[in-house]
This record gives C-alpha cells, structure tokens and sequence, in this order.
C-alpha cells in the first residue's frame, strides 16, 4: 500500500565532514514546524542508503528525502532504481544538502540555508530529470552504476579518489578538491584513448573527460556549463593533452564557465558514449570513485522526479506541483 502522506529521509551522518550528524536535529526541528510528515533513517555504512531505498519503496513510500551530499543522492538513486516495485518516475526525491560539494543542487537553484530547502519541498515544483548508467569494470568483472548529476573520466577520476581518501583520513573544509587537483596534477600523465559520441569517433591523448547532466560538479566547478538535466542528453566535456602549467593558469575556467573557450577543450552531446583507453581510466560518478575502463555511457531520459527551487525553469518539460 503507498504511503502518499509521508516523507522517507535518509539520513547521511558522515555527509559534510559530520554535518549529517551535528545538523540532523535542527533539519529535524525545522521539517516538524513546517508541518512536513516524515519517518527517517540513519545510514550506518557505505551502500547503507540503497538499501534503505529499497525498504522504503517496498514499504509504500513515494517520496524519499536525501539528507546528506551527492554521494547519498547517488545511492539512492541507485535504490529507486534496482527496486521492482514500481517505476522510476513515480517517486519523488527531496533534497536537503549537507554534504561538502552539493553540486546536484545547484543546478537547480535551491537554497543554501536548510529553511529554504525544506520550504521547496513543501512547495513541491517538480521535474523529471535524466539519469545517466555506466558499465565499468572491477576486478576484471563488468558492473553499472546509475548517476544523476555527473561522471568524471581520467584525471577528474584520480582528484576525486584523492578527495575522497582525504576525507576518509578526517579532513575537512571545501578546499579538499582544490588541494586533491593540484596535488594529483603534479604526478598525472595524460592517456591515449578512443571516445565514441553516438557515431562521432574521438581518438588521441586525453587529459580528463566530464559527462554532465547538471552543470556543476567538484564544488562549484562548471566543467560542462550547457548541461541541462532534462534534455535526455550528456554533456561531454573533453580536455586534450595538455601541460600543466596551462592547466593552473585556467583553472579560474573550471568556475566561471569558459573553459569551453580554451582551445584544448571540446565539447560534445549524445546519447550513448563508449570509452577505451590504454592503460585504463578510472572513473568517478558523483564524486564516488569506482572502477577502470572500458565504459559505456547511455542516458535514461525523464526518468527521476525531484524538487526544484522556486527560481527553477525548464525549457524541455513543465515544473508540475507535487501536491496538486
């Protein structure tokens, strides 16, 4: 039987450096007196979240709230789709940032300030936004994972990893992916690899790739500055072999979104995207690392529904109000 009244929140406490755990009470508190009905769960673990996903929906839940980063939103993501109970597109996901990055929010115009998340939940603008799958190898076993906001390939992948196991070790603060990028700079060769865009064929020395459905990822980075989240698209940003000089001399580029301007960056759409490379790429989705190359890239389209801000508009498809 659905639960339409209610609210499922997965909480993250480890999301922010502990932000999840220290700002859960006053989220809490502000969902109570803005008479939002919710049940909750804590995560305990890394893949906890899909599981809990999963759970909710099999128990009538349609409207599952992310209180956590772009990691959370990933594994529940994942969980609505690997659930049979229903379609992607019938549940509705709230969220309400916490993390270091919160990058998918961006897009999307929602507020910094928790009290403004909340009341765009309460407001309900919705949209169906695209869903992006990749198949990837681990331990020489092939595996998918879905994303909903970003993919990054090559050296994004590798600042990502560094990112992440900083994070791991108990640092914290917004500046970790800026320190992993230089950091990771000075040791990262570029790799010879095969791009296939659709039928468009792509090959030479890479340097990174990053595939958007939103527009931000790293923290603010506008890595693919066209991205719209609901155009049944990518974005691919590509950066050719490049010096490294020339790579710190840009990176203003990475936030103010030029850095299609520079003449080592192409930038490309499709559907469906192939990538070979020797030696193999690693990869990141949503600031998670994973594994290596080869990948497949293939867009689901209007697959998910979420909450928009109130500034939010859509050229592809209508805001539609949850409560209606």
């Amino acid at each position: 039987m659905e639960n339409t009244e209610y609210w499922y929140a997965v909480v993250n406490p480890e999301a922010g450096s502990g932000r999840g755990l220290r700002d859960w009470p006053k989220i809490k508190v502000l969902l109570n007196e803005l008479d939002i009905n919710f049940k909750h769960s804590t995560t305990q673990r890394k893949y906890h979240a899909i599981e809990l996903t999963v759970n909710a929906v099999r128990n009538g839940f349609r409207k599952i709230m992310v209180v956590g980063g772009d990691g959370t939103l990933n594994e529940v993501v994942n969980g609505i789709f690997i659930q049979n109970i229903c379609n992607p597109n019938d549940i509705t996901i709230g969220v309400i940032g916490v993390g270091t990055g919160n990058d998918w929010q961006r897009t999307y115009n929602l507020p910094n300030n928790y009290k403004g998340k909340i009341l765009a939940i309460k407001e309900g603008r919705t949209i169906l936004q695209d869903v992006g799958e990749v198949r990837f190898f681990e331990a020489r076993i092939q595996q998918s994972r879905y994303f909903a906001n970003a993919a990054g390939v090559g050296f994004d992948a590798k600042v990502a990893l560094a990112t992440n196991r900083l994070k791991e070790d108990g640092r914290k603060g917004k500046m970790l992916y800026l320190f992993s990028l230089l950091k990771t700079l000075y040791h990262y060769r570029t790799t010879t690899t095969k791009i296939t865009i659709d039928n468009h064929k792509l090959d030479g020395k890479i340097f990174s790739a990053t595939l958007g459905i939103g527009k931000y990822n790293g923290g603010g980075m506008l890595q693919v500055p066209n991205a719209l989240p609901d155009d049944g698209l990518f974005d691919i940003t590509v950066i050719q072999k490049i010096r490294k000089c020339n790579v710190v001399r840009n990176i203003f580029r990475l936030y103010n979104g030029t850095i299609l301007n520079h003449p080592k960056v192409l930038g490309y759409q499709g559907k469906s995207i192939a990538i070979s490379s020797k030696p193999p790429l690693s990869l990141e989705v949503d600031g998670e690392s994973l594994g290596t190359s080869p990948f497949t890239f293939s867009i689901v389209p209007r697959s998910i529904r979420v909450i928009v801000g109130a500034d939010f508009s859509s050229i592809n498809n209508p805001i539609t109000t949850l409560y209606n």
